[in-house]
């Protein structure tokens, strides 16, 4: 079934499978979509085909414009939400819509009953949301302790693994706003990147050609 594109889902019984998605809708993912934020919450779990949604803390200031960074990316391996079906409406992060792509749409009420009646699906949740809170975890002490050319490494890493196989599309602005600094910064840094031939670039379209070096430098 065409579910098997996301691998939460994939992963389930064919029955929890068609449970989940009964009702479903699929909706088209437009980069920069907000998906909810702490002042807007939804009821609803999305399931990533394709593309990738960030899950973004930040404000507004005066002029309206948003400042914070991404604390994580979540693809066609997971589902950006999953919290609802324990019944946690609250929560901090703004679901911003990074790459374009496709998602399922699952009804928050839909998600908790079948929680309830199945326990693998309970334990499936549980261990996808302790990977996404350590992965958030990760994330603030990279923002502490690395530079922006290794913060920028493991974001392109990660943006093209949740992304794989479509090609990653991020522009120098993106990659700022993810990482919570300054446009020049992400266009110098990634220059150098560029210039010791691990990335390839243009007009937002970048790909990987040094994997093992960029994971070299995501780590130093």
């Amino acid at each position: 079934m065409l579910a098997s594109f996301n691998q939460f889902i994939a992963d389930l019984s064919k029955a929890d499978q068609i449970s989940l998605l009964k009702g479903s809708r699929k909706i088209y993912l437009n980069t920069g979509d907000v998906l909810s934020s702490p002042t807007q919450q939804t009821t609803k779990i999305y399931f990533p085909i394709s593309g990738s949604i960030a899950l973004f803390i930040g404000n507004q200031d005066k002029l309206k414009k948003t400042h914070g960074l991404a604390v994580g990316l979540v693809g066609c391996e997971g589902a950006a939400g999953l919290q609802l079906a324990f019944g946690f409406a609250e929560s901090p992060f703004q679901l911003l819509v990074q790459s374009p792509g496709e998602a399922y749409v699952v009804e928050a009420a839909v998600a908790q009953q079948l929680v309830k009646r199945r326990l693998q699906v309970l334990l499936k949740v549980s261990k996808y949301l302790w990977t996404v809170y350590e992965g958030i975890a990760s994330f603030a002490a990279k923002a502490y302790t690395k530079d922006v050319k290794s913060r920028l490494a493991h974001w392109l890493l990660l943006s093209a693994n949740r992304c794989k196989p479509d090609p990653l599309q991020l522009t120098h602005a993106h990659m700022a706003k993810m990482l919570g600094v300054r446009r020049s910064s992400i266009s110098i840094a990634a220059r150098e990147i560029k210039l010791k031939r691990y990335i390839h670039y243009t007009r937002g379209s970048i790909s990987l050609t040094n994997v093992p070096a960029l994971e070299v430098l995501s780590n130093s």
